[in-house]
């Protein structure tokens, strides 16, 4: 998939991919990774654990450590899957092919987040979420990969610029707008 995913790039644009770990699978999935925030995670689930051992079993530190990791495991995957459950949606229907469908979740994600920007701001914390790209821009960048896909370039090339007005540092919506220009010419 990711050499397929290069080839259908420009030559200028393949250097892109470098900084990205493209995951398997039917979609392009892109996700690009900010180290820094993993000091927090590890502190986070530092404290889980001295707290697991302190609280759970004061007399086996190992006992106790495996308490702190699963409270550190139900926290982040409890916290992404009640606060992206829209976003979740939005993949799984893009999945099966159905973009209408994705593309309303993927709407209902950009304004729960929009409305609340602190959990996006914040997201390395709050759902213990690495990514660099925040979910909001991840919303609008889906949301104009599923209009492409059903060739309505036009609102896929508006979406990627509104996406650009609100990130301009946006490699996906730069590169979106590349390819869809150059496919209009």
């Amino acid at each position: 998939m990711t050499g397929v995913l290069v080839k259908l790039l420009p030559s200028w644009q393949k250097l892109l991919f470098d900084d990205y770990l493209i995951v398997n699978s039917q979609l392009p999935i892109v996700r690009k990774i900010a180290w820094v925030y993993t000091i927090p995670h590890l502190v986070i689930m530092f404290v889980l654990i001295i707290v697991g051992w302190r609280i759970f079993s004061p007399s086996d530190f190992w006992v106790g450590s495996i308490y702190g990791a699963a409270a550190y495991l139900v926290y982040s995957f409890g916290s992404k899957s009640i606060l992206l459950k829209n976003h979740r949606r939005g993949i799984n229907f893009a999945k099966l092919g159905s973009y209408r469908d994705a593309i309303l979740e993927f709407q209902r994600s950009y304004e729960f987040l929009d409305k609340h920007q602190w959990l996006d701001k914040y997201r390395c914390i709050v759902m213990l979420d690495s990514s660099a790209v925040s979910y909001r821009e991840m919303a609008l960048c889906n949301i104009a990969y599923a209009h492409a896909q059903q060739q309505e370039n036009v609102q896929a090339l508006q979406c990627y610029r509104r996406v650009l007005e609100e990130f301009p540092e946006s490699e996906l919506a730069r590169i979106g707008v590349v390819q869809l220009e150059a496919e209009t010419r």
